[in-house]
């Protein structure tokens, strides 16, 4: 016995050695939940709110994001994920294909709902079980955003989506994009349509149709100033007929009363006798 006591006593201190190998403390960040998967039982449904918490030998530590994330797939190489062009490929509605820049703002709700729907939906990545909404974002949120942008796209000409339907491309990618990521757990917060790059052919026509635009409406002022100088000239002419003809009945009208008052001066100066050889008759003037 006294051979064996130390020898047991070894064995479970490597027992125990071994168990406790695979524990630790993990701090779960502001910003954060954290959800325990056991290896006998599953995923909790208790949601882990930021602190410093146990992780057993047969457990894992998720943790998920639930501020708002932002998912950027731009032309440029100095943004984004990836250091490349990473702009999203939209197809029009005449075929043609336009690098689009494209940020999807985003976030996990922080209900155990959302948490168990994430997770059931994608699991953990095995490169990076830490991080899993890395994963989620370069891959399932990326292929999701060009859905929707193509969606939204192919119902456009290039000429709209550049010019007169520009405002309204980001919202209704939203409401493409925005059920495609709920079904997943995510929430869709805002769509932001960045730049559109047409390519060179398509710059220079577009160039070409606004100068003829431009030249259309400058021809269309040009049509309407003639249009108003040729009413004013009939105007003016009108008016100045009118002016004629009251001026004309003005001497008219004068001369009556000049011959009117004469006769009358005539009258008041009658004495009753004929000055003229003939009949009394007053004579007309």
């Amino acid at each position: 016995m006294k051979r064996t006591l130390p020898s047991l006593n070894y064995l479970l201190l490597i027992i125990g050695g071994l168990l406790l190998s695979g524990c630790s403390f993990h701090q779960i960040p502001p910003g954060s939940v954290g959800v325990k998967f056991n290896g006998a039982s599953g995923v909790s449904h208790q949601l882990l709110r930021p602190e410093v918490v146990w992780v057993g030998w047969n457990e894992r530590l998720i943790i998920y994001p639930t501020n708002i994330q932002q998912a950027v797939f731009v032309k440029s190489a100095s943004e984004g994920d990836k250091r490349k062009d990473d702009s999203i490929q939209a197809s029009t509605k005449e075929g043609a294909v336009l690098p689009v820049d494209v940020t999807v703002s985003y976030r996990i709700p922080a209900d155990s709902e959302s948490i168990r729907q994430v997770f059931n939906t994608f699991g953990t990545p095995n490169d990076d079980p830490d991080h899993p909404l890395h994963y989620i974002q370069s891959t399932f949120v990326r292929w999701a955003t060009i859905v929707a942008v193509n969606d939204v796209s192919s119902k456009h000409s290039i000429f709209d989506l550049i010019s007169t339907h520009r405002a309204q491309f980001g919202p209704e990618v939203k409401a493409s994009l925005a059920p495609r990521l709920a079904v997943w757990g995510l929430k869709v917060e805002d769509v932001l349509i960045r730049e559109i790059h047409p390519p060179d052919e398509i710059v220079s026509k577009i160039t070409e149709q606004q100068q003829i635009r431009a030249e259309l409406q400058r021809v269309n002022i040009q049509k309407q100033q003639a249009i108003t100088e040729s009413q004013t000239l009939i105007i003016d002419a009108q008016k100045e007929a009118e002016q004629n003809r009251l001026l004309s009945q003005q001497g008219e009208q004068a001369l009556e009363l000049k011959k009117l008052e004469r006769r009358k001066a005539f009258i008041d100066r009658w004495d009753g006798h004929s000055g003229i050889v003939g009949d009394s008759a007053i004579p007309h003037f």
